[in-house]
């Protein structure tokens, strides 16, 4: 057998491929993986010939994900990827397996629980077209499923309206919104397990109904200087930095929601009318914004300092091989709220909406009239942009729009 600490690149690569194979981990693992090791040979270029050295990894990493400066914050799932398949290499050229510790953990769903559940992604994957719907009912149902059937061992045949009521209860920390989700996905999981005889009564109407009016909840928002601070706190002298400093300004200074970030392709700008165009996905509305220069500016950076090299039509993508269209940026976010040392206590919105909530507030606290926020958000409807109305003026936050501009690129 050859020695592991012998290989090449390609060889070491191909052996710990093996290995995960045999140790159970899934595909979509492997293919992951596999993605990083081709651009890391990329990067090696001649070197992934001569014998694989630990310093290859480091190298790597640093060029990509400015490893190990990074882990002074909280990792981005793309950068845990990228350090998880370097070290998954270098474990197996050591010790000539993969260690469990590299394993990511994962819901168990015991028989006949995965079946069930199996079953119920492909009756939703059937009967709803849009991948958001899919998303959360399969979540309302799991969450239902990882509680009541896998946590307290109950079985399906016992579940009972006093059983749903406690679920219920449950709930009772999370925003009204959230709850009527949740709940409403409940109803669709119950019919499903009531129609495949799993369930033996129809279990839906035991389910709590709540009337959420969107208009009563009130808004998250940061201060000007809260957004600043946000903004200054990101290391823009990597890639992966760039890319999140014009995700974080297009949120605050456009009001953008976080899934027409994500769906922004570069045919959605016009550079020469400074303007950017798009379909939103959440209310099909066509919406066109000014393309401002901080705007602008940040994102000309990524696309000509950042951003990998790529075909896709999406102007922010992953960063890791083979570089597809992120889903959300929500982790985004989040990791750099908790990078900045603000401190938003209690249950409050961590994700890019946050962002969008303060830009309105400050818009209609400077005099805006309803019509032209609600222009600006593109709402389907007035009474969106009426929640603001809720807020007291005086304890307003000044925000996002007086934004400084940010010209320290940490080089």
């Amino acid at each position: 057998m050859v020695d592991a600490k012998s290989m090449n690149l390609n060889e070491l690569s191909a052996a710990t491929r093996e290995n995960l194979k045999a140790l159970g981990y899934g595909k979509r693992t492997i293919c992951m993986v596999n993605s990083i090791w081709r651009d890391l040979a990329q990067f090696l270029g001649n070197r992934s010939e001569s014998p694989f050295v630990p310093t290859y990894g480091l190298e790597y990493l640093h060029e990509r994900i400015n490893y190990p400066e990074c882990l002074q914050r909280k990792l981005t799932p793309d950068e845990r990827d990228y350090i998880r398949a370097v070290r998954m290499l270098t474990s197996f050229q050591e010790s000539g397996e993969v260690p469990e510790a590299l394993r990511r953990n994962r819901s168990k769903w015991y028989e006949p629980v995965k079946d069930i559940r199996n079953r119920y992604i492909q009756h939703c994957e059937e009967i709803y077209n849009t991948h958001a719907t899919r998303r959360s009912r399969i979540a309302a149902a799991d969450r239902f499923t990882r509680i009541v059937v896998v946590n307290k061992q109950t079985a399906w045949e016992d579940i009972s309206a006093k059983t749903i009521s406690e679920y219920a209860m449950g709930l009772a920390e999370y925003a009204k919104a959230t709850v009527e989700v949740h709940l409403r996905g409940l109803r669709y999981f119950l019919q499903f397990l009531y129609d495949e005889g799993i369930v033996k009564r129809d279990l839906t109407e035991s389910v709590p109904k709540m009337c959420c009016s969107t208009g009563e909840r009130i808004p998250h928002m940061l201060s000007t200087e809260q957004v600043n601070t946000l903004l200054k706190s990101i290391d823009r002298g990597n890639p992966i930095g760039k890319r999140n400093y014009a995700i974080l300004v297009m949120a605050a200074c456009l009001g953008m929601r976080d899934s027409d970030i994500t769906n922004l392709k570069f045919e959605n700008v016009n550079w020469e009318r400074s303007t950017i165009s798009f379909f939103q996905k959440k209310t099909n509305i066509f919406l066109t914004l000014p393309l401002l220069p901080i705007v602008g500016e940040a994102t000309i950076d990524y696309l000509k300092n950042g951003r990998p090299q790529t075909d896709s039509k999406y102007i922010f993508v992953k960063h890791r091989p083979p570089f597809h269209q992120a889903v959300s940026f929500y982790a985004v976010m989040r990791a750099v709220l908790e990078n900045s040392g603000i401190n938003l206590a209690g249950n409050f919105s961590k994700g890019l909406h946050i962002l969008r909530h303060t830009l309105a507030s400050e818009l209609i606290r400077q005099g805006e009239s309803y019509n032209t926020v609600s222009t600006i958000l593109g709402h389907a409807s007035i009474g969106s942009t009426n929640t603001y109305t809720h807020i007291d003026v005086d304890g307003l936050f000044k925000c996002a729009l007086e934004l400084t501009e940010v010209t320290d690129y940490g080089l």
